[in-house]
């Protein structure tokens, strides 16, 4: 552990689980204090993949990391508020925000109600879009931060024409909100860059070998590397885009694999102790 992130304290909402736990454990092995955030606290709710945040604060902690859990609900802005207000109180001002949590509704474009079409834009736009709000008053005063958005290759405006499968797997929905988070990241990147607050959105390259990933395949698919990706991979590139400054990985729209390849960066286990084999 090099301690890249000692004395932070870091948000990471969508942490009961999979991608979410991954960052949330790999940055308190890096010395940050971890509020992990999600719907599911003591226990997951019905018809969910299992995990809650107990479960994440109990396997950072048993590393010898700090964590501690905010229970939320990500489309009440009066519930987001609370749980930044209790973050605060409870560990001081968010250093490192990472908007993790997604709604992933796959459905034919027309099948695609408004009222699902508006769980899909809270959860993944517009409670983001708050929780920087929330958090990049403190940022500027103390003259630093990190804003890090897990987006999706979905989100990426094609260079060619149709077809391409990316595009072709009922998600122009998930994909239209995933492509205003990138903006956003973006946007705030060049607005705070006098500040000195980072913000990017990192893409997995290729599925993420994840909980939920799990329950779906196969033991043969599941030891694909040409379709999965360790979520350490993930944890590893959010590492390295919450830790440099502004004149560094700033403002970019980032590949999990890429950008750990381009750094000549290797994959680490979430306890940073040792190297992964891939």
């Amino acid at each position: 552990m090099s301690g890249s992130l000692q004395g932070r304290v870091a948000l990471v909402t969508g942490a009961s689980r999979g991608i979410g736990a991954a960052i949330a454990q790999r940055f308190a092995c890096e010395g940050a204090v971890v509020a992990v955030a999600a719907r599911s606290l003591d226990k997951a709710a019905q018809g969910l993949i299992p995990g809650t945040l107990r479960e994440t604060v109990a396997t950072i902690e048993a590393a010898g990391g700090r964590a501690a859990p905010y229970q939320v609900d990500l489309t009440s802005p009066e519930s987001r508020a609370d749980m930044i207000n209790r973050v605060v109180a409870d560990l001081g001002p968010v250093d490192v925000l990472v908007n993790n949590a997604a709604s992933s509704i796959f459905a034919p474009f027309t099948d695609i109600s408004e009222k699902r079409m508006r769980l899909i834009t809270t959860i993944n736009y517009f409670a983001p879009f708050d929780l920087c709000q929330r958090v990049i008053p403190a940022m500027k005063d103390r003259g630093s931060g990190w804003i890090l958005n897990i987006t999706s290759l979905s989100g990426d405006i094609p260079t060619t024409p149709p077809p391409d499968p990316i595009y072709h797997m009922q998600g122009t929905a998930y994909g239209s909100s995933k492509a205003a988070l990138n903006r956003l990241s973006e946007g705030l990147a060049s607005e705070f860059y006098a500040d000195s607050i980072v913000a990017n959105a990192l893409a997995p390259v290729k599925a993420v070998l994840t909980e939920g990933v799990k329950a779906t395949l196969t033991e043969d698919a599941i030891a694909d590397t040409d379709i999965l990706e360790p979520v350490e991979a993930m944890a590893e590139a959010a590492l390295a885009l919450c830790t440099g400054d502004r004149d560094g990985l700033n403002g970019g729209v980032y590949k999990s694999l890429t950008l750990l390849e381009q750094l000549g960066r290797p994959i680490r286990t979430l306890d940073g102790g040792t190297l992964l084999e891939v």
